[in-house]
């Protein structure tokens, strides 16, 4: 009988040490995705905020090259702006920052000659160019899944402000800022000096699990902005409309570069005023 008990002893002990190495091996490879998340943000804010926003002709040839200037002074416009076509149809900014990234990670001079800058997205070298999988688009923490033969998605958008609708708000000259109005535009960058709220405080991009979209696509694929009408989603966390990665966390990348992980407990309020260029400082912020 002791016998018999000391081996039950054994067993669940055995089970119990198992328990805790699965539960330390999931904190460290989620902690891993977690650093692996921010760090593909900070590549991204950092060449978002650090490019010359050219704008190819249809006589440029390839490589198209995107001087990095040491003094930025604006945020590139959210999409390839083509007269007359959708923003949905049009290339997102992702193209602005393409010559800017690890070209050990990424086949940037492949894609910079095959993508057709003066083209809609529907084309079809775009259609090519956009299957490419960009391991800096991508949240490693439950990558979305694509068929072969798909666009190649994207877990990070930029933040338009507030409102399905904030990414075709003009800053017009002389006068007010729309108290609405985020980093990103569909048809037109966005000066620092109109960001009145100060680039520390103002969100750059955030993650999504929410429909994510192909990376080279304009519109809602990669560009959004906080929706706070009536029955939508939470801003952040599972389900909701940023976020769904990682446990009661979401990162976002600031318009200085930076790299934010707030918590479910961070108030919608504050959320609000750091989607707006000129929305008033946002106190109270909760971060891990």
């Amino acid at each position: 009988m002791a016998r018999r008990i000391s081996v039950v002893i054994g067993l669940v002990l055995a089970f119990i040490v198992a328990g805790l190495l699965i539960t330390a091996l999931q904190k460290g490879r989620l902690n891993a995705n977690m650093d692996a998340s921010r760090n593909n943000l900070r590549q991204l804010a950092f060449f978002a905020a650090h490019h010359s926003n050219p704008n190819p002709g249809p006589d440029a040839k390839p490589p198209f090259r995107i001087d990095v200037p040491k003094l930025p002074s604006e945020i590139p416009a959210a999409t390839a702006v083509l007269p007359g076509v959708r923003v949905e149809e049009r290339l997102s900014w992702v193209v602005r920052v393409l010559p800017a990234l690890d070209q050990k990670r990424h086949p940037v001079e492949q894609l910079l000659t095959q993508i057709q800058f003066d083209q809609p997205w529907p084309a079809e070298p775009n259609q090519l160019a956009g299957r490419t999988r960009l391991a800096v688009m991508l949240c490693p923490e439950n990558t979305p899944l694509v068929p072969p033969g798909s666009p190649a998605m994207t877990s990070y958008v930029g933040i338009a402000g507030i409102g399905p609708d904030a990414a075709t708000i003009a800053l017009p000259q002389g006068l007010p800022t729309p108290p609405r109005a985020g980093a990103f535009r569909f048809d037109a960058a966005t000066p620092f000096d109109r960001i009145t709220d100060g680039l520390s405080q103002t969100l750059l991009m955030g993650e999504t699990a929410d429909s994510p979209g192909p990376w080279l696509q304009g519109g809602r694929s990669t560009t959004r902005g906080l929706d706070d009408s009536a029955g939508a989603k939470p801003f952040i966390g599972t389900g909701g409309q940023f976020g769904g990665y990682f446990p009661h966390s979401t990162n976002f990348a600031i318009c200085d570069g930076s790299v934010r992980t707030f918590t479910h407990r961070v108030t919608p309020a504050v959320l609000l005023k750091l989607a707006t260029i000129a929305g008033g400082p946002a106190d109270g912020i909760v971060e891990e």
